[in-house]
């Protein structure tokens, strides 16, 4: 068995100073990566001289183009799995571990359930393969164990995987670029047989810390003009994961549901409600013709 315990990887794309924080919170943690590799989208700022200023220890792989997360997940993935280390933080530049004994808590979470355990993280949902959707625990669920089974755990949320599953040939499907590439890997690992848990204490501290001990739905709720770019790629993915993981009724289930949010997208005015049409028909239209990674919006 290797005695390379835990190394992990940040992915990041023109976020320097941010980036620099976030190293700053992984280093400070009870229990750090013994290695800690940036992987790189083509940045055009100043990263790599931040980076060799403040932590020449930091390993630094450029990817000479914008890959998306689904790209740069996967080379550190892969990387750190083939030099041998056992648990890989698996990060984003803006989502540094929340309190000082994150990693700690985690680590010990997956050495105590064993190689079966193929990730650990700080949040994660149920996945309802009918309807597509995922679905949250309640918080008396959470208080009542020390962690809990789950079926996906989010990026940004602390997820350490089990290099073992990556060695294995599961990794991220590059293809995505951007959104649910994490739902696709974690699918992957449980048809696999391996188990996702999460801590319940760090999840817990999650919801209080993000004022989400309740959550309220709401229905095609307005959002920034800005990140409705972000819909047309989760909409065109996870038509694409439903269908590569035979799950033909969530497949329907996600385009009616995109349709229709897209009708009351409306209430929100005509503008808003075209883009959001606009968004929609586009990814299932770009999904039919295999039109993947980076796209035009």
């Amino acid at each position: 068995m290797s005695n390379k315990k835990f190394a992990g990887f940040v992915v990041t794309f023109n976020r320097a100073e941010i980036l620099m924080d976030t190293i700053q919170k992984i280093m400070s943690q009870t229990l750090p990566p013994e290695k800690l590799l940036v992987v790189d989208n083509g940045t055009t700022d100043e990263t790599k001289q931040k980076l060799e200023e403040l932590y020449p220890e930091v390993a630094y792989i450029k990817m000479g183009y914008n890959a998306g997360p689904a790209g740069g997940d996967k080379v550190g993935l892969e990387m750190l799995a083939k030099e041998g280390y056992q648990w890989i933080f698996w990060g984003d530049d803006n989502d540094p571990p929340p309190t000082p004994d994150t990693f700690e808590k985690l680590v010990n979470l997956a050495e105590s359930y064993g190689e079966k355990c193929g990730q650990v993280g700080m949040v994660g949902s149920r996945f309802n393969k009918f309807t597509g959707l995922l679905s949250r625990a309640t918080n008396e669920e959470l208080r009542s164990r020390s962690y809990i089974e789950v079926d996906t755990i989010g990026g940004g949320q602390c997820k350490i995987v089990n290099a073992k599953s990556v060695l294995d040939g599961i990794n991220t499907e590059p293809k995505l670029f951007f959104g649910f590439e994490d739902l696709d890997f974690d699918l992957l690992q449980k048809e696999a047989g391996y188990k996702i848990l999460v801590h319940s204490d760090l999840f817990l501290g999650c919801r209080e810390r993000w004022n989400r001990m309740s959550v309220e739905s709401t229905v095609a709720r307005k959002k920034d003009e800005k990140v409705l770019w972000r819909d047309y790629y989760s909409i065109r993915n996870a038509l694409f994961i439903m269908k590569k993981h035979r799950h033909y009724l969530a497949f329907l289930s996600i385009l009616a549901v995109s349709f229709g949010k897209s009708l009351l997208s409306f209430k929100h005015g005509m503008r808003y409600g075209s883009l959001v049409t606009r968004n929609t028909w586009k990814a299932v239209r770009d999904y039919g013709l295999k039109r993947y990674y980076k796209q035009a919006i």
